[in-house]
């Protein structure tokens, strides 16, 4: 699948993105999950992984791969456990 600019999302249509971690937070109410902030040099989707607290290695700086459905929730961006590959340091990233 060829990678797609996070600005040209289109909800519901399964996507792959890559950039650079914004910011990670964990939540453990109203439910457990571990949301990233995913940013490129077009915009920021968030990541939403339910039932972690926390994926190793996923940290801000850090660059991903990410493959999913994005949805729109309360307009914001959001894709739900999507499946996601570390970008290592020395490749480029978009967001750069």
């Amino acid at each position: 699948m060829t990678r797609s600019a996070i600005s040209a999302a289109v909800p519901r249509r399964r996507s792959t993105f890559e950039g650079r971690v914004i910011s990670v937070t964990a939540f453990a109410r109203p439910w457990v999950r571990f949301d990233v902030v995913l940013g490129d040099e077009t915009g920021a989707i968030t990541l939403r992984f339910t039932g972690r607290r926390g994926i190793p290695g996923m940290r801000p700086g850090q660059c991903v791969r990410v493959e999913g459905t994005p949805a729109e929730v309360r307009s914001v961006l959001v894709m739900l456990n999507p499946l996601y590959e570390f970008i290592p340091d020395r490749a480029p990233c978009p967001s750069e």
